[in-house]
């Protein structure tokens, strides 16, 4: 399992990384052409397409997951990927024309401007586009074809990246230019993810298959709801609270913070299929507990180099008035983080406890939402930060020991937890440099503070986690899978 893993997720982890690695290169250009209003529309209107995406389908491709790695037959499986397919096709088709006929009213609603009609049915068109192609796109990873998948996440961010920069740099159709763009991306990666997967999808449709899946993702729907509440609300109550421009320097924060992501996103791409396939052997238990160690060795250094540059990435990457954006960097890295790290605790999943998954999920919300309109009118940005945070690290407690019930995981947890407080030390301390130096000369010397004790941190990180000779191993170990 552990070689599979590293073959996939450093195949999902390379498409990834360079996918959001273009995005950040045209940062500096596009926050030079859009404002920070511009970004909290683009902003407000992703999160309403994130809703979109998880309510309209019902979280079907969920029950498929679940329901594919399950059974054997060849024709069971196409029976299950070609009846979510059809299923998720007239859903988003139904949602359109509804879209379309209230699009004046949700456009008043979402954007508090009627004049943006135009914008808003082109958005909701890039998220039909999107969410059919998340479902075929999703299909290689339950056949196991990270190479495929891959290859479609490199063709859709090439093609998305490439109409979106002419469309705004050049053309100047502004926020449009963005979601016409992901609109081209979307149709050409479901085009090249059907010619792939094309054998696992026919005209069939199981009414008792549907029935199935929707069992298993109904009780889904709400958690992934609860789910959008909690990494969405900060936005939203930024808007009611403070302005729409707030919205767009928060966001401009979150995308620097999501690097984190980069390393969650392969991690949990190669990791789900896997687990729900190869969960009953009695290796796969401690095959689990070396891989979360090894990915909290990246991820801790990964947070720390966050949070102790975020300055200098806002002043290479945007323009001053987006630097107020690094406040919220360390703390947003972090809370994306805890809110990933419950696939390290598949117990639930396994169980198919999906009433203790919206349980969970819901009780997170509610703290989100709670702490988002207390802290913000003291804090700020900032304030919204850290409501994510707490209720993340909620999140993930509840996981953690719900689903070792189901599914005991051996986890080291007081090496897990010396290393947290390493991370959390070190970044405390650098951060102070921020406050004390001014100058050019000294603000260089900071840098170097700053990157001599990511070096140390990570080294005391690693050594906690790991262990200097495993750390010899997996080096070697590491590099006779890639070739």
């Amino acid at each position: 399992m552990i070689k599979q893993f590293l073959k996939d997720s450093f195949l999902y982890s390379f498409a990834n990384i360079l996918s959001r690695g273009i995005l950040f290169l045209l940062l500096p250009l596009y926050t030079r052409v859009l404002s920070p209003g511009d970004y909290g529309i683009i902003d407000i209107l992703t999160i309403f397409g994130a809703l979109v995406n998880i309510v309209v389908t019902l979280e079907i491709f969920q029950g498929l997951a679940r329901s594919y790695s399950d059974v054997h037959d060849e024709s069971e499986k196409i029976a299950y990927s070609s009846t979510a397919l059809w299923f998720t096709l007239c859903a988003y088709a139904f949602f359109a024309l509804i879209a379309f006929f209230f699009s004046r009213e949700l456009a008043s609603f979402l954007l508090d401007s009627i004049e943006s009609v135009k914008l808003f049915q082109v958005a909701m068109l890039s998220f039909v586009a999107n969410g059919i192609f998340y479902l075929l796109h999703g299909q290689l990873r339950w056949q196991l074809r990270s190479k495929n998948y891959a290859i479609v996440s490199i063709v859709f961010t090439l093609i998305t990246t490439g109409v979106s920069v002419i469309l705004v740099l050049i053309i100047g159709l502004g926020i449009l230019g963005i979601f016409y763009g992901q609109i081209a991306g979307a149709i050409a990666g479901s085009i090249i993810s059907w010619l792939f997967a094309r054998n696992s999808f026919k005209l069939l449709f199981f009414w008792n298959k549907c029935k199935e899946m929707l069992v298993f993702s109904l009780p889904l729907v709400l958690s992934s709801v609860n789910v959008f509440i909690m990494l969405y609300t900060d936005r939203v109550a930024i808007k009611k609270l403070m302005t729409i421009s707030d919205v767009g320097i928060y966001g401009i924060g979150y995308r620097f913070a999501s690097i984190v992501g980069f390393l969650m996103v392969g991690v949990n791409l190669a990791l789900t299929p896997l687990i729900y396939s190869k969960y009953s052997a009695e290796a796969t238990r401690n095959e689990l507990v070396m891989i979360f160690r090894y990915f909290l060795a990246i991820a801790l250094p990964l947070i720390m180099l966050i949070s102790l540059f975020s300055q200098e990435f806002l002043w290479l990457f945007t323009t001053p008035q987006y630097y107020n954006a690094w406040s919220v960097m360390p703390i947003l890295a972090t809370a994306i983080l805890l809110s990933n790290m419950y696939i390290f605790m598949p117990g639930l999943d396994i169980a198919k406890k999906t009433k203790n998954i919206s349980t969970i999920n819901i009780t997170a919300a509610i703290s989100n939402i709670a702490l988002n309109f207390i802290l913000i009118p003291f804090l700020g940005i900032v304030g919204a930060a850290l409501a994510s945070l707490v209720s993340s690290f909620v999140m993930f407690l509840m996981y953690a020991f719900l689903s070792q019930k189901y599914y005991f995981v051996p986890h080291n947890w007081h090496r897990i937890v010396g290393a947290t407080i390493v991370s959390i030390f070190t970044i405390f301390l650098s951060l102070l440099c921020f406050y004390y130096f001014d100058n050019y000369i000294i603000t260089a010397l900071s840098v170097l503070f700053k990157i001599s004790a990511t070096i140390i941190g990570s080294g005391i990180v690693l050594y906690l986690l790991i262990g200097s000779k495993k750390i010899k191993n997996l080096k070697a170990y590491g590099l006779a899978v890639i070739r």
